[in-house]
């Protein structure tokens, strides 16, 4: 699957042409927006457009991209829920 695109991954499990129903105009649909349409505003992703260090900010170890930030930062940690989890 890695090698897959998210468009083949998406046809491949899309069943029906139907209204999606996971953008309501909040923050977390906001950046769940951006990261499937490939524009989330990372620093690699914004250095396209304007001068800025693409070092992550959060752990100072490599490039900030969505693939870094989301499975390999190391100041990056998950908000506990209130069940604990």
């Amino acid at each position: 699957m890695i090698n897959k695109s998210a468009q083949e991954i998406y046809r491949t499990f899309k069943q029906e042409i139907a209204k999606e129903r996971i953008y309501d105009n909040t923050r977390g649909s906001s950046v769940l927006f951006e990261a499937r349409t490939g524009v989330l505003r990372t620093k690699t992703y914004r250095a396209k457009y304007e001068a800025v260090d693409t070092v992550c900010s959060e752990c100072g170890e490599e490039e900030q991209t969505a693939e870094h930030l989301l499975m390999f930062c190391k100041g990056l940690h998950p908000i506990v829920q209130d069940d604990g989890t």
